[in-house]
C-alpha cells in the first residue's frame, strides 16, 4: 500500500520486553514471514493497550504486521519495519479522558438500553473504519494475509476480513468471558455456577434468585447481542464486501481459530474452556526490571515519600474533573487530613501540597514503586491486574460496565475496599484508605495473590505469542474448536434425548398401569 502512514507516541518500554520474550522463546518452533492483518480501530486507548505488546512481539518474530487502529506507533519504534500502521485517527480520534462522568453515568441506566448503545457505538466505529480511505484502499489493493486479528467487543463486523482473505481468525477479549464469545467458541457457559461477567455474585454459590438473574443475564445477554449486533453488521458487511457475503455470525462461528482471554485464573473466576480460548490476562503488563530503568518526575516524587503514597486514578477513558463537585471536595479533604503523599491523574488543577496532579501518568512504573501503599481505581480490568501484579491493595469506585464486578471480585478475595462512586463522603474515604495502609491483611493477601497471578509456565505474552504462531504453522487446518458449535439449543442440552426418555418411561408407566387394572 501506497499511502502515507502516520506514526505517533508508543511506549518505550514495549521493546525491551519484547527482546526479553524473543530470547525466552527461542526454544518454540518459529515461523517467520507470516502476514498478519490487526483490526483494531476501537479507540478507547485501554483496548488497545492489550493488543500492542502482541503486535510488536510478532513483528520482532520476524512476521509482517499490518494494524488498522488509531494509535500509531512512533517511528523510532522498535519492529524492524515490519510493524505497519493504518491510521484512522483522523476520523476516529482517540478517546482519552473524555467520558462525562456527571453526564453520562450521573443516573442508572437500564441492561438492554446500555447494551444497544455500546453496539451502536461500535456499528459506528466498523462504519467509518469500513469508509477510511486507507482501509478502503487496502481492502481494494490485492494481497493476501495468513491471520486476521479482530477484538471481541460489541461487534464482530471486522471478522469479515478472514472471508474475504480465507484465513484464521485471531479475537482479543480484553476483558472476562462474556456469553457472546462463549457461545461463538462453545465455551461452557452454564448459569447455576458461572458468573456474568457484568454481574457482582462471588463466592460459592449464588441463591436461587441470584442464579436466576444470572440465567437471564446470561441468555438474554446472548440474545440482545444477536439482535443489536449481528444483524446490523451483517447488513454493514454486505453493504462493503457485497451480497454474497455470509452472516456474520457464521463467519466468526467459522473461521475463529483461536481467542485470547484477558483473564487468570488466580483473579477472575476459575471455569471449564475449551483448547482455543486461551487466558492471557495481564498482557500488557511490563517486566519490573525494564519499569525500574525508567527513574522518572514521578518515581523521585515516590522516593521523597517515605510516609506512603496513595495513587489515583479512574482509567484511560473517564474524564477525573467531570465528577461532582462534592466528589472531588471529598477527596481533597480526606487526602488534606491524612499524612500520605497523592499522585492523582486529574485533568484540572488543585490547591493543595499534597497533592501532584497530571493529565497522565506512567501506572505501571509508579504502582511498582515501594512507597505506594494503595490504589484508588474505577475498577478497570487492565489497571486491576496492574495492581494484583504489583501487590498493591485497592480502593475501588466503579462507574460502569465490568467495573463493578471487578471490585466485587478484588472485595470477596481481601485485597480491595468497595466504595459507590454516588455516596462518597470524607469520613468514608478517611476510614477506608487508613484501613487498607494500616491493615496489613490487605497487603499480604495482595502479595499472595500476586504470587499466583505471576506464576505460570509462560509469560501472558510468550503463551499469546505461542498460541498465534500455532494457528500461522496450521492455518484453517487449525481445528481445535468445540464440536458442540454446530449443535442446535436442544442438541446441546439434550432436550430431544430427554424427551424421548420421558415419553418412553410414560409409555411404561401406562403399560404398568393397563397391566395392573387387567389383573384386578
Amino acid at each position: 500500500m501506497t499511502a502515507v502512514v502516520v506514526e505517533s507516541t508508543g511506549r518505550w518500554a514495549v521493546g525491551l520486553q519484547v527482546a526479553v520474550m524473543v530470547l525466552s522463546l527461542a526454544w518454540t518452533p518459529t515461523v517467520s514471514g507470516a502476514k498478519i492483518l490487526a483490526v483494531f480501530p476501537y479507540n478507547g486507548h485501554s483496548h488497545f493497550a492489550m493488543v500492542e505488546p502482541l503486535m510488536v512481539a510478532l513483528s520482532e518474530r520476524g512476521h509482517h504486521v499490518t494494524v488498522i487502529s488509531p494509535f500509531p506507533r512512533r517511528k523510532d519504534s522498535s519492529g524492524g519495519g515490519r510493524y505497519v500502521d493504518v491510521d484512522v485517527s483522523d476520523t476516529l480520534p482517540p478517546v482519552i479522558s473524555q467520558l462525562n462522568v456527571t453526564k453520562e453515568f450521573g443516573h442508572r441506566v437500564d441492561p438492554v438500553t446500555g447494551l444497544w448503545d455500546l453496539c451502536r457505538m461500535n456499528h459506528r466505529v466498523c462504519e467509518v473504519t469500513f469508509e477510511h480511505p486507507l482501509v478502503r484502499a487496502l481492502i481494494h489493493e490485492p494481497r493476501t494475509f495468513d491471520v486476521v486479528f479482530t477484538e471481541a467487543f460489541a461487534t464482530d463486523c471486522f471478522s469479515v476480513f478472514a472471508h474475504v482473505y480465507d484465513a484464521p481468525l485471531v479475537s482479543i477479549r480484553t476483558s472476562d468471558y462474556s456469553p457472546q464469545l462463549n457461545r461463538r467458541v462453545a465455551n461452557p457457559q452454564n448459569p447455576a455456577y458461572l458468573v456474568n461477567h457484568l454481574l457482582t455474585y462471588t463466592g460459592h454459590g449464588m441463591s436461587f434468585a441470584q442464579r436466576l438473574i444470572n440465567a437471564l443475564a446470561t441468555h438474554f445477554g446472548a440474545v440482545g447481542y444477536h439482535a443489536f449486533s449481528d444483524g446490523p453488521s451483517t447488513e454493514l458487511v454486505r453493504r462493503h464486501f457485497g451480497l454474497s457475503t455470509p452472516p456474520v455470525p457464521e463467519i466468526t462461528r467459522q473461521r475463529t481459530a483461536l481467542v485470547l482471554v484477558n483473564a487468570h485464573h488466580s483473579l477472575t473466576q476459575s471455569r471449564p474452556t475449551v483448547p482455543n480460548a486461551i487466558e492471557v490476562g495481564g498482557l500488557h503488563i511490563t517486566q519490573p526490571a525494564e519499569l525500574e530503568n525508567g527513574a522518572n518526575e514521578w518515581t523521585d516524587y515516590c522516593d521523597l515519600c517515605d510516609q506512603g503514597v496513595i495513587y489515583v486514578s479512574f482509567g484511560s477513558l473517564l474524564k477525573g474533573s467531570s465528577f461532582p463537585i462534592q466528589f472531588t471536595t471529598a477527596f481533597v479533604r480526606a487526602f488534606e487530613a491524612l499524612p500520605y503523599c497523592v499522585l492523582w491523574k486529574y485533568e484540572g488543577e488543585i490547591n493543595s501540597t499534597r497533592i501532584k496532579v497530571s493529565k497522565w501518568m506512567p501506572q505501571q512504573q509508579i504502582l511498582n514503586h515501594k512507597n505506594v501503599k494503595a490504589f484508588i481505581t474505577h475498577g478497570g480490568l487492565m489497571g486491576v491486574m496492574e495492581a494484583v501484579h504489583f501487590a498493591v491493595p485497592m480502593i475501588g469506585i466503579p462507574v460502569f460496565g465490568d467495573q463493578q464486578s471487578n471490585v466485587a471480585v478484588c472485595v470477596a478475595k481481601g485485597i480491595a475496599i468497595g466504595l459507590d462512586h454516588q455516596q462518597i463522603t470524607v469520613k468514608k474515604l478517611i476510614k477506608s484508605i487508613q484501613s487498607v495502609v494500616t491493615d496489613s491483611k490487605y497487603k499480604s493477601k495482595a502479595s499472595k495473590l500476586s504470587a499466583r497471578f505471576k506464576d505460570r509456565p509462560s509469560s501472558a505474552l510468550e503463551t499469546a505469542v505461542f498460541w498465534t504462531e500455532y494457528v500461522i504453522r496450521h492455518g484453517n487446518a487449525t481445528k481445535t474448536a468445540s464440536l458442540t458449535m454446530d449443535y442446535d439449543f436442544y442438541q446441546y442440552f439434550l432436550l430431544d434425548v430427554v424427551s424421548v426418555g420421558l415419553s418412553i418411561l410414560l409409555f411404561l408407566f401406562y403399560i404398568a398401569f393397563r397391566v395392573k387394572k387387567c389383573i384386578r
